[in-house]
C-alpha cells in the first residue's frame, strides 16, 4: 500500500506569478487540490514538512491526509499526489497537484515497476537486462494503492521477456496497460568487432626504358626542331606546286617580237 502522510495546508489567496513568488519566498510550496466532487482550491503547504514527508517515501505515490485550514475552520480531506514539479537544477519542489479522492472510490495512478533478482542470462551468459516499461497504469481504491510493483526477473534467460499479462497484480489492483507489452527482456551480450589495421600499399615504381642506342638528352638541353638552312627553300606543303627554277633560263628577245 502507498505510504500515507499527514500534511497541513492553508488557503492561498490570489493567483498569478507574483503571488506564487511571494509564497515561495515565505518558505511555503504553492499547490492545488481538486477532485470530481469539489472545485479546484489554491493552497499552500509548509516546505520543510513536505520535504520530510517525501524523504520517508519510496516513491511519489503518496496518499495525503490533508488538514486544510479555511479561515479558522479545519477540514480533513484524503488526497492523492497527482503531480510534482521540481526545479530542473536543484530538484527542489516547486508545486504540488493533489487529487482529492474518497475512500470508497477508485482512482487512476502510475506505479513504478522494480526488478528483483539477477537474471540467469546475465549471470551465466553475460547478457544485459533491459527494462522497457518503467511504470504501469493502475486502477484501485486508495487503500489498495501500492507505492511500487516488484517483479522477479531471476529466471530470465537470453532472449527471455516478461510481459504485462505475466504480472501478478496485488489484491484489489487492476493493471490498465496492454497485456502483450514487454516490461523486461534480457539481451545477448554485444559482440566486439575486430577492426583490421590498414595495410600500407606501396606505389608502383615507374621505370622508363630507353631505346637501345638512344642517348639520353643532356640536362638543360632542349629538343631543337630541325630548321632549314639559311638560303634553303622551305619544303612545300602537300599539294602545293613548287616554283620553277628560273636561274639560267633565257629571257625572251624583244627584237623578235612584232612591232
Amino acid at each position: 500500500m502507498a505510504k500515507q502522510v499527514s500534511l497541513k495546508a492553508g488557503r492561498r489567496d490570489g493567483l498569478g506569478r507574483q503571488q506564487v513568488k511571494k509564497v515561495r519566498a515565505a518558505g511555503r510550496i504553492p499547490g492545488v487540490v481538486y477532485g470530481a466532487h469539489t472545485k479546484p482550491l489554491a493552497i499552500q503547504l509548509d516546505h520543510t514538512e513536505v520535504e520530510e514527508a517525501f524523504k520517508l517515501a519510496r516513491s511519489e505515490n503518496l496518499l495525503v491526509d490533508l488538514q486544510l485550514d479555511e479561515g479558522g475552520k479545519t477540514s480533513q480531506r484524503i488526497a492523492f499526489i497527482q503531480e510534482i514539479q521540481h526545479h530542473p537544477l536543484t530538484d527542489q519542489i516547486l508545486h504540488l497537484d493533489l487529487h482529492e479522492v474518497r475512500a470508497d472510490e477508485k482512482l487512476h495512478a502510475r506505479v513504478s515497476v522494480i526488478a528483483i533478482g539477477e537474471p540467469e542470462g546475465v549471470r551465466t551468459s553475460g547478457g544485459i537486462l533491459e527494462q522497457v516499461l518503467r511504470a504501469l497504469d493502475v486502477e484501485c481504491l486508495p487503500k489498495d494503492l501500492p507505492d511500487r510493483i516488484e517483479v522477479d526477473v531471476s529466471a530470465l534467460k537470453i532472449g527471455g521477456n516478461i510481459h504485462v499479462n505475466e504480472i501478478k497484480a496485488p489484491a484489489g489492483l487492476t493493471i490498465l496497460n496492454r497485456g502483450d507489452i514487454s516490461i523486461f527482456t534480457v539481451l545477448a551480450p554485444a559482440k566486439e568487432e575486430v577492426v583490421a589495421a590498414p595495410t600500407e600499399t606501396a606505389e608502383p615504381e615507374v621505370i622508363k626504358q630507353k631505346k637501345e642506342g638512344e642517348a639520353a638528352p643532356e640536362k638543360g638541353e632542349a629538343k631543337a626542331e630541325a630548321r632549314p638552312a639559311k638560303g634553303e627553300a622551305k619544303p612545300a606543303k602537300a599539294g602545293e606546286a613548287k616554283p620553277a627554277d628560273t636561274k639560267g633560263a633565257a629571257k625572251p628577245d624583244a627584237k623578235g617580237e612584232k612591232k
